[in-house]
């Protein structure tokens, strides 16, 4: 009898930040990318596939009956995500780049001698997680726009709900982003949309726009993602807070 190995940290750790990146239909053993992660951690590409099913089951927005089989291990890791997103991608990074444990909360991942720099630093922080947002909400919503339904990359923006301002831990939270173009994202933005709890597009009074256009806002609602759906504490924040409502 062939003996299971144990699932390690690293190995919970790694699997959870390829799921926040992979549309939910390609979580499959035969995706190139899952294929690689196994061949990195020495497993079958079908465990870790069942894993990545097992992160699935955990997103309570989600229809994921079907779905079970997660450890507490998983569930602890999937809380320690949305705990802190940046700081636990931050770490998946440093563990597939040197290998390395866990750093605790102590160590210092940056090198001292670039800490003159920290403009530098910090432009290039911003830039890694402004991608890694990017790519966590445009596989959730596998790259089309959740209200037009363009699946153009060029002219598809992540969307935060909360806006990047308000709160460093929902930066890149991706339930707190939305998959938009950029006309739809200007308009959300400025709060000349919303989002209601059904998912259906309110309009502004402000929002003027030609009648050939008017269409592409009045009565749309958005699609939902396969994965990472919005928190409705998210919407309403954004109902409450950014849209104009007159």
């Amino acid at each position: 009898m062939v003996e299971r190995k144990k699932w390690e940290r690293r190995d919970q750790v790694l699997v959870l930040e390829l799921y926040s990146r992979i549309p939910f239909g390609k979580m499959h053993k035969t995706n190139p990318d899952v294929v690689e992660l196994a061949n990195y951690l020495e497993r079958s590409a079908n465990s870790v596939a069942m894993k990545l099913g097992n992160y699935a089951s955990l997103d309570e927005t989600l229809d994921r009956k079907g779905l079970d089989g997660a450890s507490k291990a998983d569930r602890e890791t999937w809380d320690e995500f949305f705990a802190d997103p940046e700081v636990f991608l931050q770490m998946a990074r440093s563990m597939r780049d040197v290998g390395g444990e866990w750093p605790t909360k102590d160590e210092d991942p940056e090198p001292t001698e670039f800490r003159e720099g920290e403009d530098v630093l910090r432009m290039v922080r911003v830039r890694k997680n402004q991608s890694a947002f990017r790519a966590m909400v445009m596989s959730a919503y596998e790259s089309r726009c959740a209200i037009t339904g363009i699946s153009q990359p060029e002219l598809l923006i992540a969307s935060h709900i909360v806006p990047w301002r308000v709160d460093e831990k929902l930066r890149l939270d991706p339930r707190n982003g939305i998959c938009l173009n950029p006309l739809h994202d200007k308009a959300f933005d400025v709060g000349l949309i919303t989002i209601n709890a059904d998912f259906s597009v309110v309009c502004s009074p402000k929002l003027v726009v030609p009648n050939a256009l008017r269409d592409q806002f009045e009565g749309k609602t958005m699609i939902g993602p396969g994965k990472f759906r919005p928190l409705p504490t998210y919407l309403e924040y954004h109902r409450d807070v950014v849209f104009r409502a007159a």
